[in-house]
């Protein structure tokens, strides 16, 4: 089973309440939680692990991330 994120919004809460929860299916490592801004330019990403490239769209929409603290096993 994949790895899993829940999101509830402050409508949908009890209290009002924006709730982010997620699990992590491959053991503990710690995590970080990151926020990547909306980029107008187009860009090129590079894998850590397989040293793939990935050409990036322009108008891109800001995104959250949650990589391992450590880049042990990639990004």
């Amino acid at each position: 089973m994949p790895c899993t994120t829940i999101l509830v919004g402050k409508k949908a809460s009890h209290d009002g309440s924006t709730i982010i929860a997620r699990n992590d299916d491959g053991g503990f490592e710690a995590k970080r939680v990151l926020v990547h801004p909306a980029r107008e330019k187009a860009a090129t990403y590079k894998t850590v692990i397989s040293h793939l490239t990935v050409e990036l769209p322009e108008n891109a929409m800001r995104y959250t991330d949650c990589p391992n603290v450590t880049k042990t096993n990639g990004v």
